[in-house]
C-alpha cells in the first residue's frame, strides 16, 4: 500500500505548487558568471537560465537585486552593484535594468519573479572591493556596525535605529511602485551567524530599548518590526505583491527535536513571530539537511515548519538544498515528504546553476518524474478573490504535419495562460470546466502556445485557461482540432 502511494504521488504531481529556484548574483554564485561580460552577454545568460529553469518544471524565479547595500537595477538609493559591473557604482554599458529585464523574459515563459534582497548586509567583506560614494556605510556611517573575523571584516545595517526599519520600507517601497514583481523575499541574514554580535549595539539598547529587561528580546524585536514596517508597506502599495522570507532552518531545537545552531538565538529570527502577526505569505525555511543527519533530520523539521504555517494559514515553501553533493534521490525523497498530507505546499531550491548544471541526474528526476506536468503556485485566500476574465477568442488555430500552434486574444487582468490538451473526438458537455492536472501542457505569459507533440491521426480537444496574480484560474475556453 504504501509503495503504491508513493507511486500515485509520483506519477500525479498536484496542480498548484509552487517550484521555485534561487537566482543567486553575490559573488557572480548564478548570475553573471563574470563581472567583465558586456550587457548582451548578460542578457543572454540570464535568458539561457530562465529557459533551463522552465524547461525542468520550475514556475517562480527569486532572483537576487539586493546583495550587499547595492542594486541590479537603476536605484535613486543605492549604487550598481559591483557584481554586475566589476565596480560598485558604475552603470552597465550600455545601460539597461537586469530586474526589468528579468521580469519581462520570466514573465514571457509563464514563471513568477520575486526580488531576493539582503535587508541588513553592507558587505562580506570591506577588503573585497572599494565603495562608491553613494554607498550607505558612506553616506551614513553612523548606521553602520561592523565585525571582524579571521575571513575578513563584515559590514551590517544597524538593526537597532529605527532609521534602518525607514531606510529598508523606503527601497522596497521603490521596487513595488516602479516594478511588475510577483513578490519581495528576504533570506536568513538578519544578525550575523559569526562572529556574534556582543555590545555592538549597545549605545542603541540604550537609546531605544527601555521597554526591555533583555537585549536579546530587544533585538528579536528590532528583527519583527522591520518585517511588520516592510510587509505593511508592500501591501499598501500592491496587496497582491507576495512577501516571504527564508529564516535558517532550525528555529529553536525544541521544536523538533533537533540539536544545530538556533536562529532565534543566533540570528534573532522567531519565525513564529512574524507568521503569528500575519506579517508574512509564505516561510521558506533552508531545510539544507539530509533525512538521516544526526543533529538536524529533515522530515521532523519539514512536519513541524509545515504545522506551524498551517496553524497561522500561510504557506510553507520549503528551501532544499540541490547545491549538497547528494544524489538525486535524496531530493526526491524529501519533495514527496513536503508533498504528503500537505506539508509544504512547494518549495524553493538554493541555487539555480546547482539544479541545471547537476551531473547526478537530479533534472531528469525533476524533468520525468516529480514535476512532470507544469504546475500553477498555489492561490493565498488570505489575499482576497481575484478570478481573471477568461479568455474570449481563439483567434487563431493552424496545423502543420504534428504541429499545432494556438493564439488567443489576451485577458486583460490575466497574469498568464494554462493550457490543457486532451484526445478526444468531441468537445466535453461543459467545455468551460479546466481539466485535470494529467493533461496540463504548459503555463506560458504569452497568448499563444505551440504544440509539438500530436499524435498523427489524433483528434483533441484544448481548453485555455487566464491564471491571475493569485494563482486563480478563468473558465476554460475549448478549441476542437482535428
Amino acid at each position: 500500500m504504501i509503495l503504491l502511494l508513493l507511486a500515485l504521488l509520483i506519477s500525479s504531481p498536484p496542480k498548484h505548487e509552487l517550484r521555485g529556484v534561487w537566482l543567486t548574483t553575490v559573488v557572480n554564485l548564478d548570475w553573471p558568471s563574470a563581472r567583465t561580460l558586456s550587457s548582451e552577454q548578460q542578457k543572454r545568460e540570464l535568458i539561457q537560465q530562465l529557459d533551463a529553469v522552465k524547461s525542468l518544471g520550475f514556475n517562480a524565479v527569486f532572483f537576487q537585486v539586493r546583495t550587499e547595500a547595492d542594486a541590479l537595477f537603476p536605484s535613486p538609493y543605492e549604487p550598481w552593484s559591483f557584481w554586475l559591473s566589476n565596480k560598485q557604482g558604475v552603470a552597465p554599458d550600455p545601460l539597461w535594468d537586469p530586474l526589468e529585464f528579468a521580469i519581462t523574459e520570466a514573465h514571457r515563459r509563464g514563471l513568477e519573479l520575486h526580488a531576493w534582497m539582503n535587508p541588513y548586509r553592507a558587505s562580506r567583506d570591506t577588503a573585497s572591493y572599494r565603495w562608491a560614494d553613494s554607498h550607505i556605510a558612506k553616506t551614513h556611517p553612523d548606521w553602520m556596525m561592523y565585525f571582524t573575523s579571521s575571513t575578513g571584516t563584515y559590514a551590517m545595517l544597524n538593526p537597532g535605529k529605527p532609521q534602518v526599519r525607514d531606510y529598508i520600507a523606503v527601497l522596497i517601497a521603490d521596487i513595488v511602485r516602479r516594478y511588475d514583481v510577483d513578490g519581495i523575499h528576504f533570506d536568513d541574514y538578519f544578525y550575523p551567524y559569526n562572529p556574534k554580535i556582543t555590545k555592538e549595539d549597545e549605545r542603541e539598547f540604550r537609546a531605544f530599548g527601555s521597554r526591555f529587561r533583555d537585549v536579546h528580546d530587544w533585538r528579536r524585536d528590532n528583527v519583527n518590526r522591520m518585517v511588520a514596517q516592510v510587509h505593511d508597506t508592500i501591501k499598501s502599495i500592491d496587496p497582491l505583491v507576495k512577501f516571504g522570507i527564508s529564516p535558517f532552518g532550525i528555529r529553536l531545537n525544541s521544536d523538533a527535536g533537533t540539536r544545530g545552531t538556533e536562529g532565534y538565538h543566533s540570528l534573532y529570527a522567531d519565525a513564529v513571530a512574524w507568521l503569528k502577526q500575519g506579517k508574512l505569505d509564505y516561510v521558506t525555511p533552508q531545510l539544507y539537511w539530509e533525512l538521516n543527519h544526526k543533529l538536524a533530520p529533515y522530515e521532523p523539521l519539514a512536519k513541524w515548519w509545515g504545522k506551524t504555517a498551517a496553524t497561522y494559514g500561510r504557506h510553507l515553501y520549503i528551501g532544499m538544498a540541490p547545491y549538497r553533493p547528494w544524489p538525486a534521490s535524496e531530493i526526491g525523497k524529501q519533495l514527496l515528504i513536503n508533498r504528503r498530507a500537505g506539508i509544504a505546499q512547494g518549495a524553493i531550491f538554493f541555487r539555480t546553476k546547482s539544479v541545471i548544471n547537476a551531473t547526478n541526474g537530479l533534472q531528469d528526476t525533476l524533468r520525468l518524474r516529480y514535476f512532470a506536468r507544469p504546475a500553477i503556485p498555489p492561490t493565498m485566500p488570505w489575499l482576497g478573490s481575484h478570478v481573471p476574465d477568461p479568455v474570449e477568442e481563439v483567434i487563431s488555430l493552424r496545423m502543420n504535419r504534428q504541429l499545432a500552434t494556438l493564439s488567443w486574444q489576451p485577458s486583460e487582468n490575466a497574469a498568464r495562460y494554462a493550457v490543457y490538451r486532451m484526445e478526444s473526438s468531441r468537445i466535453p458537455a461543459d467545455p468551460t470546466i479546466p481539466a485535470s492536472v494529467e493533461h496540463l501542457l504548459d503555463i506560458t505569459g504569452e497568448a499563444r502556445f505551440a504544440d509539438s507533440t500530436l499524435r498523427p491521426g489524433a483528434s483533441y480537444v484544448y481548453l485555455i485557461t487566464a491564471i491571475g496574480r493569485n494563482g486563480e484560474e478563468s473558465v476554460a475556453r475549448a478549441v476542437f482540432v482535428e
